[in-house]
């Protein structure tokens, strides 16, 4: 009897290999898809190498909603699987709630 494979999930797949990288925000395509047309493909270009990666919504880690505007800073992996895609991209510029409450 042979034994089930197990599924690779997302988590799996990164590696020791993977190191964070630092960039900005540099365009947002819009798809079509989502509430009114919002969610989109996200380009964010590495401040070392200069290199751009896409991502999507469902990459961007936080609380609430996922939202990113363009020049924000950033922090993020790649995607061992597609070396031109972001993963876990976290905002680095966050606002200041007291300015949202005035």
């Amino acid at each position: 009897m042979t034994t089930p494979r197990r599924r690779r999930t997302r988590r799996a797949r990164t590696t020791s290999l993977t190191r964070q990288r630092f960039g900005r925000i540099t365009d947002r395509q819009p798809s079509g898809s989502g509430p009114a047309g919002r969610q989109g493909t996200y380009i964010v270009r590495d401040d070392q190498s200069g290199e751009a990666y896409s991502f999507n919504y469902a990459d961007i880690v936080t609380e609430g909603f996922r939202t990113i505007r363009t020049g924000e800073r950033v922090r993020f992996l790649t995607d061992p699987a597609d070396a031109a895609h972001a993963i876990y991209v976290i905002r680095l510029d966050l606002p200041d709630i007291e300015e949202l409450y005035n």
